[in-house]
């Protein structure tokens, strides 16, 4: 993954933490020349001094009057509109984006957000709007897959084959949005844009540009076949890439207008033999409507 990337997403984070000190600090500042709050808070802070003391001593504690003056407070600073608390987007981290050193769900949001943003798929879109509108004979199909998004991802290929304008890549841009969702990081290409990235590679040796397809938790490969194949390169770092997320446990889902025949033909054993292997792959074949006809989606 790049390294761009990833600061880009930390800076977002970073702005968005930023604000929330900045209000934070306003709110105090504006409370610390208000004679009736400081006067409440006043109040409150020896009310419970005193309460705490009682305890120690094992004196009787009553604590109506903090509670009232707490309550005081809260409604004035409610009618001021006003709130002492930070209030941080994610509560795990806090807006830093990390967590015990590891990446926090939030950030691993914001970081496949931007990679959205370069691959140009568009809009995403939600199990539940997609299963309003897909054919009843979908509807199974769409609920097991979006079983697959919360597994613990044994099966980490996933392979979505049929006939142009069947909603291939609309169903995988319903799994992208739930993983997304669930926090992990996902990036989405099309075979053609891959195989652009592979020559390129090949050519200046940017370790980036293959890391980015090697080191991401979801890759969706979209129109797998519409490629176009170079020599000595496509097929081979496409095995590399789809063999090396498969041993780091990262998910690979593809989608393609060939036939498994065809993807053998085409490309070469090793390839089919990973698309095929029941251990560790799922095979879909999406045959029905051509519903980019009939203008569903």
């Amino acid at each position: 993954m790049k390294r761009e990337t990833v600061l880009k997403a930390e800076n977002i984070l970073a702005i968005r933490h930023q604000k929330i000190n900045e209000n934070y600090e306003k709110n105090h500042e504006v409370l610390n020349k208000n004679e009736e709050y400081l006067k409440l808070n006043s109040a409150l802070v020896q009310e419970t001094i005193e309460n705490a003391r009682r305890e120690v001593y094992g004196e009787k504690v009553d604590r109506k009057k903090e509670n009232k003056l707490k309550a005081d407070l809260d409604q004035f600073l409610k009618k001021q509109n006003i709130t002492l608390a930070e209030k941080f987007n994610c509560s795990k981290c806090k807006d830093s984006g990390y967590v015990d050193g590891k990446m926090c769900s939030c950030l691993k949001k914001e970081i496949s957000n931007l990679l959205l943003e370069e691959s140009n798929f568009g809009k995403l879109v939600s199990f539940e709007s997609a299963k309003k509108t897909a054919p009843k004979e979908y509807q199974k199909l769409y609920e097991k897959l979006e079983e697959w998004c919360h597994s613990d991802f044994k099966k980490n290929l996933i392979f979505i084959s049929g006939k142009v304008g069947i909603g291939k890549t609309y169903l995988t841009t319903a799994i992208a949005n739930e993983l997304i969702d669930e926090g992990k990081i996902v990036k989405l290409v099309t075979a053609f844009q891959m195989s652009r990235d592979f020559k390129e590679y090949r050519f200046n040796y940017n370790e980036e540009l293959l890391d980015k397809y090697l080191s991401c938790e979801f890759l969706f490969i979209d129109d797998l076949g519409t490629e176009t194949l170079y020599k000595g390169i496509t097929i081979e770092l496409l095995f590399h890439v789809i063999n090396e997320r498969r041993i780091r446990k990262l998910c690979t889902i593809i989608t393609s207008n060939l036939t498994l025949d065809e993807i053998y033909d085409r490309y070469d054993e090793r390839i089919f033999s990973r698309i095929v292997d029941r251990d560790s792959s799922i095979n879909i074949n999406m045959e029905g409507l051509d519903l980019r006809i009939n203008k569903k989606y």
